[in-house]
């Protein structure tokens, strides 16, 4: 039986497996033209970046690893994620999925690149 992930008792590093899960769960959604799933995959995933950055000294740079992700969605999940604490590495990898050019990862980060260009959006 499956039991239900409590974000506020997992560890770190399990935290960190959770946000892989779930960005990948996230492709398959996309893939699959499954917006209801993906969109319950994303605040399921806010909540993992709300844990991480409520720990001490914002966990949220056990991510940093995962801007070097061979799975594009991760890349570009955990570089939104770290633009508050590492704007410069995160800018970097979303500017490397713009530039890999899939669809619709490159589109996303395209769009993010400009909302933190034109100050519409804010990391936090």
């Amino acid at each position: 039986m499956k039991t239900k992930f409590n974000a506020g008792t997992a560890s770190v590093p399990e935290l960190v497996e959770r946000f892989i899960a779930i960005a990948l769960a996230q492709q398959d959604a996309v893939d699959s033209y499954q917006t209801t799933r993906y969109n319950r995959l994303y605040d399921r995933m806010k909540e993992i970046e709300r844990e991480l950055k409520s720990r001490e000294g914002d966990q949220r740079i056990a991510l940093l690893p995962l801007l070097e992700s061979r799975h594009l969605h991760v890349r570009l999940k955990a570089a939104i994620a770290l633009l508050a604490i590492s704007p410069a590495r995160a800018r970097h990898t979303l500017q490397g999925v713009r530039d890999y050019a899939l669809m619709p990862q490159s589109v996303d980060a395209t769009m993010m690149l400009a909302a933190i260009d034109d100050g519409s959006y804010v990391p936090d």
